[in-house]
C-alpha cells in the first residue's frame, strides 16, 4: 500500500490514539496523506533504479487536469529483486525475493467552490518466493523421546524403536536419523552439514502440494481498494464523508523442518478478506476561533476466511500409519471464518485559554463485536468445529495541555487511553478445545510530558519526551497445552522511558540528525498460569522477572552534506545509521531466539542537475554487510527454531525525473 501512496506527507502520532483513530492504536498511529489531483496544471515524477541481486524498480506519477474543476492523478510502481538465501534442494531458487507491481488512480471533482469529491482506486499484486528463513535447531527431545507426537528431532534423534521405524517410510525410504544416542541430540549439523550453522545463507527446505508432490512455491498476494472522500464547507463547519472498501486474497507456503523431507509443512491457501468502513466528520471552530472541534461517527466491518493445510505425517501415531498410507503426508486442514464489526462515536475539542496556552480534550465510545468459526479435519479422528463470539464496549478519553512558552519553546503534557482488540485461538496442535479459547482486549493508559524547541536562530531543533504506559491484560504470543502460538492476556505491565530527537545545521553544508529511545518494560502482576517452552515438553513459568519482547534501546543517526556547484547543480551525500539493543523475541526468553544488538548503515550520494528536474544517485543498503535477523521464532508445533535473516549489502543506481 505505501508503495502506491504517492505520498505528500507522513504524520507520526505517538502514544494511544484511541479518540480519533480507535482500536489497535495503543502505540501510536502513522497517517499517510497522498497527493491530491490538482487541476492547475500538468506535473509528474518518474524514477528508475537498478542494482545488486537483479534489483530493479520503476515508479512514476502524473497529474492531468481535465477541466478547471476536475483533475486525475495516476501513480504506479513495479519492483523486482532476487532472494538471498539458497534453497539447496532446488536449482537456481533463492528465498526472500520480491516481485510486485501496483497502480493507483485518484480523481478530484470540485463542482462548486465549497464541495470537493475525491475518488481513488488501487491494485497491488505480489508474487514472491517464501521468506528468507534459516534453521537454528531441531528441538530438544531429552524430556520425551518416545511420545507419538514429538518434535522434529523425533525423526533424527530418537534412536531405534518400533515407533521410529514405523514413521520413517512416510518421510523417505532412506531418511537418516543422524544419530542414535544422546550425544547427537540437537546436533542438526550432524544431519545436514553446514546449512545448520547459524548465519549460513541456505537451507534444505522443500515444499509440497496437498498430494505430497514437491513444488517450487510462489507466495501470492492480490490487494484491491476503493475510497471516496466528500468534503462540504458550510457556515457550521466542514462536513466530511470517508468511505473505503478493501479486499485481498493470498496464498503462502511454510516449511518448519528445513529438510529435504515432508515432515512439517503448511500451505496457507486461500486467505480472503474484505473490509468496509464509513466515517462521518464535522470539523469547525467557535468563539472567534478560540475553540476548535471535531465530531465523528465511524463504522467498520470485515469478513474473512482461510484454509491451512498441514503436512505432518510424523504427527500420526505409529500404530495407525499403515492404514493411513494413502492419505499421507497430509495430516490436517484448519478452516477459519471471521465476521467482525466496530461502531464508534467521538468528539475532540481544543480551547485556547490564552494565545499561548491550549487545552485539548476528547473522548470516543466504541462498540465492537467479533464472530469466529473454526473447523478442523484430520487424517486421524473426526471433523471438529467450534465458534466464538466476543463483544467490547468502552470509552477512551484523552487530554492535552500545551504551552507556547516562547516563540521557540513548546511544553506539553498528555493523558490518553487506548486498547487492542481481543480475539480467538487460531491453531490447535492437539485438536479443538471446547469452549473455544479466547483472549480479552488489552487496555493502555499513557502519560507523556515533553518539550519541542528550536535554538540558535533555528539552527538546532531539540525535542524531548518522557512517558509512562500502564498496560492491563497485556497480550503476548505464547504457548499453552494444546495451543500453538496462542495470544494470551499475560499480565499487567508498565513501560517507562524517553525519546529524544535533535537536528543541527552544522555549517559548511553539513546537517546532522540524531534520535534515541529507551523503554524499560516491567511485569507488575502476572495472571495465573504457565507458558510452555516450544522446543521441549518442559514448562516455563512466567513471573514478574520475565522479560517482555522488544529492544530496550533504539538509536538513529544521519549526516547529510550538500555542495552547491557553480553551474547551479548540487551534490548531496548522506549516511544513516540505525542501532537496536538485544531483543528476546519471546516472553519465555529462550536463548536460541534472542536477537543480539546490531547496527546497520545506509549511504547515498546524488547529483541534481541545474534545472532541478533530474537527479542521479548511487546508494548502498546495509553498507557494512551486517548479519542480523529481522525475527526469530521457536515453533511450538514443530519444535524447531528458525530466523529470518536481513538482506545483505546491496548497491544501486537511481534516476529521478520531475516535470
Amino acid at each position: 500500500m505505501l508503495d502506491l501512496a504517492d505520498v505528500e506527507r507522513v504524520e507520526v502520532l505517538r502514544g494511544p490514539q484511541g479518540t480519533l483513530f480507535g482500536r489497535n492504536t495503543i502505540g501510536g498511529a502513522i497517517s499517510v496523506v497522498s497527493k491530491a489531483p490538482d487541476p492547475s496544471g500538468i506535473s509528474g515524477t518518474f524514477s528508475a533504479a537498478g542494482g545488486s541481486r537483479e534489483f530493479y524498480q520503476v515508479r512514476g506519477s502524473i497529474n492531468l487536469p481535465i477541466t478547471d474543476s476536475i483533475a486525475l492523478r495516476v501513480s504506479g510502481v513495479a519492483r523486482h529483486r532476487d532472494g538471498y538465501i539458497d534453497a539447496l534442494q532446488y536449482n537456481d531458487f533463492k528465498l526472500g525475493g520480491e516481485k510486485m507491481w501496483g497502480i493507483r488512480g485518484a480523481l478530484r471533482i470540485q463542482p462548486t467552490s465549497n464541495l470537493t469529491i475525491d475518488l481513488a482506486a488501487d491494485y497491488t499484486q505480489r508474487r514472491d518466493p517464501p521468506s528468507a528463513s534459516i534453521p537454528l535447531l531441531l528441538g530438544d527431545v531429552s524430556v520425551d523421546q518416545t511420545g507419538p507426537t514429538g518434535s522434529l528431532s523425533t525423526f533424527f534423534n530418537r534412536g531405534t524403536g518400533p515407533a521410529a521405524t514405523a514413521r520413517v517410510p512416510w518421510i523417505s525410504a532412506d531418511a537418516p536419523r543422524c544419530g542414535t544416542d544422546a550425544a547427537f541430540r540437537n546436533s542438526s549439523r550432524t544431519c545436514y552439514g553446514n546449512a545448520w550453522l547459524e548465519g549460513t545463507r541456505g537451507n534444505h527446505s522443500v515444499w509440497a502440494d496437498r498430494a505430497g508432490n514437491v513444488i517450487k512455491p510462489e507466495n501470492e498476494l492480490n490487494v484491491t481498494g476503493y475510497m471516496s472522500t466528500i468534503t462540504l464547507d458550510t457556515d457550521v463547519g466542514t462536513f466530511k464523508s470517508i468511505t473505503a472498501y478493501r479486499e485481498f486474497d493470498s496464498t503462502f507456503y511454510g516449511d518448519l523442518d528445513f529438510t529435504p523431507y515432508t515432515i512439517f509443512t503448511n500451505n496457507n491457501a486461500p486467505f480472503n478478506q474484505q473490509q468496509f468502513s464509513q466515517e462521518l466528520q464535522l470539523v469547525g471552530s467557535a468563539f472567534n476561533n478560540r475553540l476548535d472541534y471535531v465530531f465523528g461517527a465511524y463504522y467498520f466491518n470485515e469478513k474473512g476466511d482461510q484454509a491451512v493445510d498441514l503436512f505432518a505425517p510424523g504427527n500420526v501415531p505409529a500404530a495407525q500409519a499403515p492404514a493411513l498410507a494413502p492419505f499421507l503426508p497430509y495430516f490436517q486442514t484448519t478452516t477459519r471464518t471471521i465476521d467482525n464489526s466496530s461502531k464508534a462515536a467521538y468528539a475532540q475539542f481544543t480551547f485556547a485559554i490564552t494565545d499561548l496556552l491550549k487545552l485539548t480534550g476528547g473522548i470516543r465510545y466504541t462498540d465492537e463485536t467479533k464472530n469466529y468459526f473454526v473447523s478442523q479435519s484430520r487424517s486421524v479422528g473426526a471433523v471438529q468445529s467450534a465458534s466464538g463470539d466476543q463483544g467490547t464496549k468502552l470509552w477512551t478519553p484523552m487530554a492535552n495541555l500545551a504551552w507556547q512558552a516562547t516563540d521557540d519553546i513548546l511544553l506539553y503534557g498528555t493523558y490518553s487511553e487506548g486498547y487492542r482488540a481481543g480475539g480467538f485461538a487460531a491453531r490447535f496442535s492437539a485438536g479443538l478445545i471446547s469452549p473455544l479459547p479466547s483472549y480479552e482486549p488489552e487496555f493502555v493508559t499513557s502519560y507523556e510530558a515533553g518539550i519541542k524547541s528550536t535554538w540558535f536562530d533555528r539552527r538546532l531543533t531539540l525535542n524531548l519526551a518522557a512517558f509512562q504506559i500502564d498496560y492491563s491484560d497485556i497480550q503476548v504470543t505464547a504457548t499453552t497445552q494444546g495451543l500453538a502460538g496462542f495470544v494470551l492476556n499475560l499480565a499487567d505491565a508498565r513501560f517507562t522511558g524517553f525519546e529524544a530527537e535533535a537536528r543541527a545545521v552544522l555549517g559548511g553544508g553539513f546537517t546532522a540528525n540524531v534520535s534515541a529511545g529507551y523503554t524499560r518494560k516491567e511485569l507488575k502482576r502476572v495472571n495465573p498460569g504457565t507458558v510452555s517452552s516450544e522446543g521441549t515438553n518442559a514448562v516455563v513459568p512466567i513471573t514478574t522477572a520475565s522479560r517482555l519482547p522488544g529492544p530496550d534501546w533504539q538509536l538513529n543517526g544521519s549526516l547529510q552534506h550538500r555542495v552547491a556547484l557553480t553551474n547551479g547543480g548540487r551534490i548531496d551525500t548522506s549516511i544513516d545509521v540505525h542501532y537496536e539493543s538485544s531483543d528476546s523475541n519471546s516472553v519465555a526468553n529462550y536463548s536460541i531466539i534472542v536477537q543480539k544488538g546490531y547496527a546497520e548503515a545506509d549511504a547515498r550520494i546524488a547529483y541534481t542537475f541545474p534545472d532541478n528536474n533530474y537527479t542521479l544517485a548511487l546508494g548502498a543498503r546495509n553498507l557494512f554487510d551486517a548479519t542480523y535477523y529481522t525475527t526469530k521464532t521457536l515453533s511450538s508445533s514443530s519444535g524447531s527454531a528458525y530466523g529470518t535473516l536481513a538482506r545483505p549489502r546491496e548497491v544501486y543506481a537511481q534516476l529521478n525525473v520531475r516535470f
